[in-house]
């Protein structure tokens, strides 16, 4: 039980706040003061002093969309302590629900220490890779949006470059796409624009130049590539801050880099949501792994099990680590990550199988980031079974799998040994199978 703390209702223009005391005499929490701030700058300092006033300490707030952020920095700067906890663990009842309700019911299980989880919310340094990295994704997908605008242009005009080019937005691609918006029409040579890669042969080129062109559908290709060339020069700035600003975790950024699959901007993106303080944050692996939203769902009732799907977990750095794990089962450096892949796969499917990888990498960056080590691929590989009983015959084929030869005898096994390695002298070669 806290002493003193305060709950806050936060909402787009204003806040309420309630104050709770326990009374240690009567054993009950008493709702002492309450008061109603506006969220522009000043109700904000006002709120901040108030709490001062009442020598509160204890701030217990709910996360309501991005109107909490204000709040929250407003008073979080080390002499208050504040929470932020998600609404699912604090919903009051249909039927019995109003701000002043709301901000008591806060406060009151906070006090108690009812309230399931707070918040993961970063340090100010943690915070400032995070806005640039989630901008960056943001960009990327306008990226994707408009190459998709301009293709379906040239799909409606009867122009099929995706019919003899493997990258439409390549250098040939774009080539003859900025050729096709400069002169007004698809009636040109295109071999000057041809790379030396290419495969297809100028005449398939002519053939797939062959459409019609509408001035409304020129004018938005010439919008569409002017678009793109802009948000490729965006992203290429963020990138530039994103290096200048993680330079304090350039230890972090280094050991996460090891790993398969996973690159600087992919470091950089897991930092940010995730931070570098795993025992402070997170304090296990299995709560970790839930919190990305990697660990199947428990939804059982009356003994039935309903669907066990992976949470949602964070949405912004799921698709960071699938991605890794996709570009780590195509690595030729870490074999054992593309035969944990081929294995699963045989058995439940491709989704689920790149899911089950992405959780391993997950697993490795908690380690590499709780010890301060880099990924090692001898802790990753697959040890020989050593528990409960197992046939010769699979004991074999194991070991064969392996590169390792093993020699037989009747009611013998001779010791197993990479076929380069021979016995010492005076070395007992067999042992009792």
């Amino acid at each position: 039980m806290k002493d003193c703390c305060c709950g806050v209702d936060v909402h787009k223009s204003f806040i309420i706040a309630v104050i709770a005391i326990f009374d240690s005499e009567k054993k009950e929490v008493k709702f002492t003061k309450y008061m109603r701030f506006s969220t522009f700058a000043s109700g904000l300092r006002e709120f901040k002093k108030w709490l001062e006033e009442n020598n509160c300490k204890h701030v217990c707030m709910e996360s309501t969309g991005k109107y909490y952020i204000p709040v929250y920095r407003a008073i979080a700067d080390g002499s208050i302590q504040a929470d932020v906890v998600h609404p699912k663990y604090v919903k009051a009842p249909k039927g019995k629900k109003n701000d002043k309700r709301d901000a008591k019911r806060i406060a009151d299980m906070y006090m108690r220490d009812h309230i399931a989880e707070y918040s993961f919310i970063p340090p100010s340094d943690i915070l400032a890779l995070r806005d640039l990295t989630r901008y960056r994704r943001k960009t990327i997908n306008s990226i994707s949006a408009e190459k998709n605008r301009l293709q379906n242009c040239l799909t409606v005009s009867g122009i099929r470059l995706d019919g003899v080019l493997t990258d439409v937005f390549g250098k040939t691609g774009s080539g003859i796409i900025q050729n096709i918006i400069d002169t007004g029409g698809c009636v040109f040579d295109p071999a000057p624009f041809i790379q030396k890669r290419v495969k297809a042969k100028p005449d398939e080129f002519v053939e797939a130049l062959d459409g019609n062109i509408t001035p409304s559908i020129l004018k938005v290709m010439e919008l569409s590539k002017n678009r793109l060339e802009f948000l490729g020069n965006q992203k290429a700035e963020l990138e530039s801050s994103l290096e200048s600003l993680s330079k304090d975790f350039s230890r972090q950024i280094n050991i996460l880099s090891s790993a398969p699959g996973i690159d600087f901007i992919s470091a950089v993106s897991i930092i940010a949501e995730i931070g570098v303080d795993m025992k402070g944050t997170f304090g296990s692996v299995k709560k970790f792994l839930s919190w990305c939203g990697m660990v199947p769902q428990n939804n059982e009732s009356a003994g039935k099990k309903y669907s066990t799907r992976i949470g949602k977990g964070n949405s912004w750095l799921k698709p960071v680590i699938v991605q890794s794990a996709v570009s780590a089962i195509k690595s030729k450096k870490h074999p054992e990550i593309r035969e944990k892949y081929e294995t699963l796969k045989k058995r439940r499917g491709h989704g689920k199988a790149i899911v089950a990888i992405a959780k391993f990498l997950m697993t490795a960056v908690f380690f590499m980031l709780l010890n301060d080590e880099e990924y090692s691929s001898n802790l990753a590989r697959t040890q020989a079974p050593n528990r409960g009983t197992i046939q010769l015959k699979k004991l074999l084929a194991y070991y064969n799998s392996k590169g390792i030869t093993v020699v037989t005898d009747v009611g013998e096994i001779v010791e197993a040994r990479p076929p380069d390695t021979q016995p010492t002298e005076g070395e007992s070669t067999k042992s009792t199978a």
